[in-house]
């Protein structure tokens, strides 16, 4: 912060001293006497010797006049004060820019798209709109301008205006944005499924999958919404869609998926799930389920075998765990007592280890967000394969792309 303070004087000090030496040159040119050195410049060189850097600023914001001449400076000044936080100081700055009707334009709207930054700053959301939508509309700062403004209509939950404006992003950018654009659509789902309104969410859950067809979320919803609606067999085809989308969540899949198979009462067909997954997915997830579902059919030996085996290749805390407890549940004596406190310690890691994580910025939770609260991108957060008592998850890329 102090930094940007001291950057900020250095551009001040010269601009403030210019008035006076150009007074100062006109009377020797004249032969008039030289005027005094203006007191309030003398003072702020004092403020800043002393290393009074706020008064410092204050001082010389009084010495300079604000023109075209001195316009980026009283920007660069306004933008430093909503960095420290002064969203007011920095509020009154660029609409007294705005208001000055002999500045060119270049400063004016420069200064317009600041003060809607200051807007967003303080939470006044209608006033930053409004001022990004003029700015957007005279194609002004033009990305910059519709980024704002989807940052807002994400605030506000207006996905229909966030669809509308990130359409028009991707033609200023010529990138592709379908994958956040199918997200929105997926919110607009999870509005309408949470209304009651099914066939408008089925309708919503398309566009997404037109937007950007390895869209997960979206089987993830309709799945769910043919297992409330009791289609089971409908449910199992949709979450199948996920192994083909998005291979990162393939663990998402693996209990709703029981749950269909157990309503159908057709074990043999989550046991060849199950075997479909497993080499597709590296993590411990889908040998544990199967592990489980050998030990349900009481062939514990079985189990233990097979999540051997699989440690063995891909050595796994999750899977580590779940062996020693397939192994305690077997016979509650086998384990001596150091391997027992383990099992127990591992399954309060586990319990207590975030089970998301963000590529981007590294966020970790315990539940699944599909746009950061950290970062705030999309697509970013995936479930993670381990639990990592030292070191952190392992990131991946943002894919928005």
């Amino acid at each position: 912060m102090l930094d940007g303070i001291w950057w900020v004087l250095l551009a001040l000090l010269p601009l403030a001293a210019a008035s006076g030496w150009y007074v100062r040159g006109r009377a020797e040119r004249s032969d008039e006497p030289a005027p005094p050195v203006n007191a309030d410049y003398l003072r702020g060189i004092s403020q800043l010797v002393n290393e009074d850097a706020d008064q410092a600023i204050a001082t010389f914001v009084r010495v300079l006049e604000v023109d075209n001449d001195t316009a980026e400076t009283h920007l660069a000044l306004g933008n430093l004060f909503r960095r420290q936080g002064e969203v007011d100081r920095a509020l009154r700055m660029h609409q007294n820019l705005v208001a000055r009707p002999n500045l060119k334009a270049i400063h004016r709207n420069q200064a317009r798209y600041e003060l809607a930054q200051d807007y967003l700053r303080a939470g006044v959301l209608d006033r930053a709109e409004g001022l990004l939508r003029e700015l957007a509309d005279q194609n002004l700062f033009l990305e910059r301008s519709l980024s704002g403004l989807i940052a807002i209509y994400e605030q506000e939950r207006d996905w229909d205006q966030a669809i509308a404006t990130t359409r028009r992003l991707e033609t200023v950018r010529g990138t592709s944005l379908r994958p956040v654009i199918a997200q929105y659509f997926c919110e607009l789902a999870e509005q309408a499924r949470s209304s009651g309104h099914v066939d408008e969410a089925r309708n919503h859950l398309k566009s997404a999958r037109q937007s950007f067809r390895d869209c997960a979320r979206a089987s993830l919803i309709g799945g769910l919404m043919a297992e409330y609606a009791k289609d089971f067999r409908g449910a199992i085809r949709i979450y199948r869609h996920v192994m083909r989308q998005d291979v990162d969540f393939i663990s998402e899949i693996i209990e709703p998926m029981r749950r269909c198979f157990d309503a159908l009462d057709d074990t043999p067909g989550y046991a060849q799930f199950l075997c479909e997954v497993m080499p597709l997915y590296d993590g411990a997830h889908p040998h544990v389920a199967y592990a489980r579902f050998l030990h349900r059919q009481h062939k514990t030996d079985e189990a233990i075998a097979h999540i051997s085996q699989y440690l063995q290749a891909e050595p796994n805390w999750i899977g580590f765990y779940h062996l020693l407890d397939l192994t305690w549940s077997q016979t509650r004596s086998t384990l001596t007592g150091p391997l027992d406190s383990l099992r127990q310690s591992l399954g309060q890691i586990i319990e207590r280890q975030s089970t998301y994580h963000c590529g981007q910025c590294g966020f970790s939770g315990r539940y699944l967000h599909w746009q950061c609260p950290s970062c705030r991108q999309w697509n970013t957060i995936v479930p993670v394969r381990d639990v990592r008592p030292v070191e952190s998850a392992p990131t991946r890329s943002a894919r928005n792309a």
